[in-house]
């Protein structure tokens, strides 16, 4: 009951801010204030914290002393007024609604009117401001912190906004994924599947440098000592000091290994990334997919954006796919870009498998499916 009285009270507010008189904003606060106040405190100590209240006032002095200087000083009072109460009302609209919805429940209404795919981004987006709101408090302190004055801090400002950007990409890439890990995917443009397996697939997920190889490898591991053939590739990194300077291919079914890659700048790297490749790496990778053995689980660590623009391993992949399919096929690639892969993919049965769940967990979970789709239940 007393949700509905706020939603209410805030769909009334989001009216008033924009109705022409000057007591229409302020009242329009005011319900606002009180509306936010009553159903979530939380979101009001955050929406009023002196950051916002300075930067809405700097927004609201800018755009009513313009209107001032054309139109006089009581119509920029007026303005500027309104302006500031409709700045105030939005954010606490905005924090109550993305605190109060779920993306799912979004996207449901969305759907039941055909605009699925709508629906997911309004959903993901309202889920994800707070988690923005929280990275920009963080990065404007530790701002605040390297710069020697005030004067300095504003005067970089460029170069904050470029970091709160590639926040926003990084919190952007993890709704997009875990929106795909929950069987959405709506947010993948339609088109034809290009990577046809008659076989399970299992996809290995998650961010850069959560351990999906070091998951892999031990998943391997389990499979050899359970008796299973594996072929295929895997892709461990090269390190030094503690940095990763590039990759190496390794032939699981030889045991042969060449460097693949080394990290160098991305205007002297191939295929739009920072790596230049090396052919005897990729010479091997060809060969490692050549010859899969009958039965055999088919390893491919990992498929990136090359391989999903059809260059890189694909075409050696889907060769050997439709020469001697797996008897299950392993494949590795980032969270944001399984939707990408979901959508290029036709298999009878596929499972997604997020590392970041706990890579014991996703140990368990890989050699448990691979026994349960192959009928190995006897195996240890």
């Amino acid at each position: 009951m007393r949700r509905g009285f706020a939603s209410v009270a805030l769909f009334l507010a989001c009216i008033l801010v924009f109705l022409p008189w000057w007591w229409a904003p302020v009242l329009g606060f005011v319900l606002a204030l009180g509306a936010t106040a009553w159903v979530d405190k939380a979101v009001l100590r955050s929406a009023l914290r002196l950051a916002f209240v300075l930067a809405a006032i700097f927004a609201a002095a800018v755009g009513g002393s313009a209107v001032a200087w054309s139109s006089g000083l009581t119509w920029g009072f007026e303005v500027g007024g309104m302006l500031l109460a409709r700045l105030l009302v939005l954010w606490l609209v905005a924090g109550v609604v993305s605190r109060s919805i779920d993306a799912d429940a979004v996207l449901g209404a969305f759907r039941r009117l055909g605009f699925e795919r709508l629906g997911l981004v309004f959903g993901l987006a309202l889920n994800a401001l707070p988690r923005l709101v929280v990275a920009g408090r963080q990065v404007w302190i530790a701002h605040r912190v390297r710069s020697v004055s005030r004067l300095e801090a504003w005067k970089s400002l460029p170069a904050l906004a470029e970091v709160l950007l590639a926040h926003t990409v990084r919190i952007a890439d993890d709704a997009a994924g875990a929106a795909a890990l929950r069987g959405h995917s709506a947010l993948v443009r339609p088109r034809q599947a290009t990577l046809v397996c008659p076989a399970p697939v299992i996809v290995l997920t998650g961010r850069p440098g959560t351990g999906k190889t070091t998951v892999l490898e031990r998943t391997l591991e389990h499979l050899d000592r359970d008796g299973f053939a594996v072929a295929g590739l895997i892709q461990p990194g090269k390190f030094q000091d503690g940095t990763k300077v590039g990759f190496s291919i390794r032939d699981l079914w030889t045991g042969r290994e060449a460097l693949l890659a080394r990290r160098t700048s991305r205007e002297s790297g191939q295929h739009g990334t920072g790596f230049p490749f090396e052919e005897e790496g990729l010479e091997l990778a060809r060969q490692a997919l050549a010859f899969v053995p009958k039965d055999a689980i088919l390893v491919v660590d990992e498929l990136g954006p090359v391989e999903l623009r059809g260059q890189g391993h694909m075409p050696a992949l889907r060769r050997a796919l439709e020469s001697r399919p797996p008897r299950v096929l392993i494949l590795v690639v980032r969270r944001h870009l399984v939707p990408a892969l979901l959508a290029a993919l036709s298999a009878t049965d596929a499972h997604v498998i997020d590392v970041e769940a706990g890579g014991n967990e996703a140990v368990a979970r890989v050699v448990g499916l691979v026994t349960k789709v192959t009928g190995n239940t006897d195996l240890n």
